[in-house]
């Protein structure tokens, strides 16, 4: 039963990537030309600038029906490009509470994954223990670059700006939002079912049932005067019915940001470093997955 309860808290995240762009318009005035003021699509796309990035802190909590709770959080830096994030070192700490039912080495400690590319790096956690001797860093084909959020829970990838705008258009309430990590904002409010966040993501979308894809999640955004996302909050609630049992999953996340065009670079760990799975002295155990999808 179990099983079945961390396959369904898998259908809480979303991976999306598709940069969209407003243009300038001109006033038409004797005096000056003027440009259209910045919307948050229009802002994100603007701080793509290679060389440049921004800093995040997460933090995400999973409660299974009242019978475990799953706790993560996650820090690090997003390097950019000219269409979006390129990549990312992040450092991220997982507490599986009840859903692991064994000890398992290195569990409950932090990972760091480092992506470049489609490539990415992974040291510590229950890594740290297999490692050959020189050897530090385990390299893992077929990462998305482009989705560092999506390992921590976080349903909503503020970083793609499609995803962006089609989560604005379901704002329901707007108003002041105070201070937030310096910076001024606007407050938005609103609620997006997973169907339409799978319409735009195809790993989503194959993981959902119907029954899924109806369920909501809630949302607020804090965005700074220039445009800039500095906080997201999302919290969703799906139902497991298993044999005539049914249960709730329950599942919320924060996620801020600092920092927005600072120097960032991220480089791959040394080559002399890097292991691959056949190097490893022992097998990766087996962990719940509660977090993860679509990557």
């Amino acid at each position: 039963m179990k099983r079945a309860f961390m396959a369904l808290a898998c259908a809480a995240t979303a991976a999306l990537v598709a940069p969209a762009v407003a243009a300038p318009a001109q006033a038409q005035t004797s005096t000056q030309a003027q440009a259209r003021p910045l919307n948050p699509t229009a802002a994100l796309k603007k701080a793509f600038v290679p060389g440049r990035g921004v800093r995040f802190t997460s933090s995400g909590k999973i409660d299974v029906g009242g019978i475990a709770t799953v706790k993560s959080s996650a820090k690090g830096s997003l390097a950019f490009g000219r269409s979006g994030v390129t990549g990312s070192d992040v450092t991220a700490r997982t507490d599986y509470g009840a859903l692991l039912q064994e000890d398992v080495e290195g569990a409950n400690k932090p990972t760091r994954t480092i992506t470049v590319g489609r490539a990415a790096y992974v040291t510590g956690g229950v890594f740290s223990s297999l490692f050959p001797e020189g050897k530090k860093w385990l390299r893992m084909p077929g990462k998305n670059s482009a989705n560092p959020l999506g390992s921590n829970g976080e349903f909503i990838n503020p970083l793609d700006a499609r995803t962006l705008k089609t989560v604005l258009a379901t704002t329901k309430a707007k108003g002041k939002g105070g201070v937030v990590n310096g910076a001024r904002t606007t407050l938005y409010r609103g609620a997006i079912t997973l169907k339409q966040l799978a319409q735009l993501d195809p790993s989503l979308k194959k993981s959902l049932t119907a029954s899924d894809a109806k369920s909501v999640v809630n949302w607020k955004m804090w965005v700074g005067g220039d445009q800039l996302v500095r906080k997201l909050q999302t919290s969703l609630t799906l139902k497991l019915r298993y044999k005539k049992t049914t249960m709730e999953v329950d599942t919320s996340n924060v996620i801020s940001f600092v920092g927005w065009g600072s120097r960032v670079t991220v480089k791959a760990p040394p080559k002399s470093q890097v292991a691959s799975l056949g190097d490893l002295l022992g097998s990766i155990p087996d962990m719940p997955d509660t977090i993860n999808l679509g990557d």
